[in-house]
């Protein structure tokens, strides 16, 4: 894991909701060697409780939980907070859920046992969200920046503006920062609440290219975009 997301985990706390006790308190000593503290609930109540009170960074949520499910704490937590890195964990795959998923912006979506090698790599990625947000320009190449605050890329001393599209399109290859992302993750994202014809994503690729000063955004093959590290 990049040193500088360590760090910042290091300093982040987490809210783990899980009602198997003792699964709860063995994950929980695991998640202490990535984060400053974790806040541990058996029940969706009991874990919304808990995010009101101590708003923590990250949230860790099984699907299954008594009194209010891990997807009803999602819709409820995603009301007001849509920043907050969310991942989830079942024992199995629930088809159901990963329509749903999509809709409210998760970090992943976990099959119990998780291995040590997701965790790492999910909390990563939370850490890559929490580190966009915190800071609000984040340098691409030299005399390239994007400004997360206003939705727009500075080079030298001009603004590009871009539309609403081409911002989801930009921070969500900025939160997988030198990581592929596939077409079809870029689709269930951007395109989510409408019908989409299948050049739209090209289009969009060659509008945004044509407004930046380079290649910063690369095609990989046939599978989908990364954007320079």
């Amino acid at each position: 894991m990049d040193e500088k997301y360590e760090i910042l985990l290091s300093k982040s706390t987490l809210l783990l909701a899980e009602d198997e006790e003792q699964l709860r308190e063995s994950f929980k000593r695991v998640l202490l060697l990535y984060v400053d503290a974790v806040y541990t609930a058996g029940d969706g109540e009991e874990a919304y409780e808990l995010y009101r009170k101590h708003h923590p960074d990250i949230l860790i949520t099984d699907i299954k939980m008594p009194r209010l499910s891990g997807l009803d704490l999602v819709k409820r937590i995603r009301q007001k907070d849509h920043d907050i890195p969310i991942i989830v964990t079942s024992a199995y795959t629930d088809q159901d859920f990963l329509m749903e998923s999509i809709r409210l912006s998760l970090i992943d979506y976990l099959i119990k046992p998780v291995k040590e090698r997701d965790l790492s790599r999910v909390l990563q990625e939370c850490a890559q969200k929490l580190y966009l947000e915190h800071h609000t320009l984040t340098a691409i190449t030299e005399g390239l920046s994007y400004d997360l605050e206003n939705k727009k890329f500075l080079h030298e001393d001009r603004s590009i503006p871009l539309t609403s599209k081409e911002v989801e399109l930009v921070e969500l290859l900025l939160r997988h920062r030198g990581n592929l992302v596939t077409k079809q993750e870029i689709e269930e994202t951007i395109y989510v609440y409408e019908e989409a014809p299948p050049s739209a994503l090209k289009n969009l690729i060659f509008k945004l290219r044509k407004k930046l000063p380079e290649e910063v955004i690369e095609t990989v093959g046939k599978l989908g975009y990364v954007i320079k590290l």
